[in-house]
């Protein structure tokens, strides 16, 4: 095997560098990691209100939303590891 396919998660929203991360199979990353390689969080991020939604074996999809403030203080103990296809969607904050 020359190459694995790689996988692929998409951040969006107000990230800095939004857009699709490639990311080898042999390597796991959190949503906070896939965040800090698009660019980290803009001025205008929601950082509590990190929508994560995964397509499931079957078809089903299943949204999760993630206070990353909690993550990266370390309140929260579940890494959130992101999974092939995923989708980490950061919205504004209501001025």
């Amino acid at each position: 095997v020359m190459q694995y396919q790689p996988r692929v998660v998409n951040v969006m929203g107000a990230v800095n560098s939004p857009g699709a991360l490639e990311f080898p199979p042999e390597q796991s990353i959190t949503v906070i990691e896939a965040v800090s390689r698009a660019g980290g969080f803009n001025r205008l991020a929601d950082r509590k209100r990190v929508r994560l939604t995964r397509t499931l074996p079957g078809g089903r999809v299943e949204n999760y939303v993630i206070n990353a403030d909690e993550l990266m203080s370390g309140a929260s103990s579940e890494p959130w590891v992101v999974l092939k296809d995923d989708v980490i969607f950061v919205p504004e904050r209501v001025l």
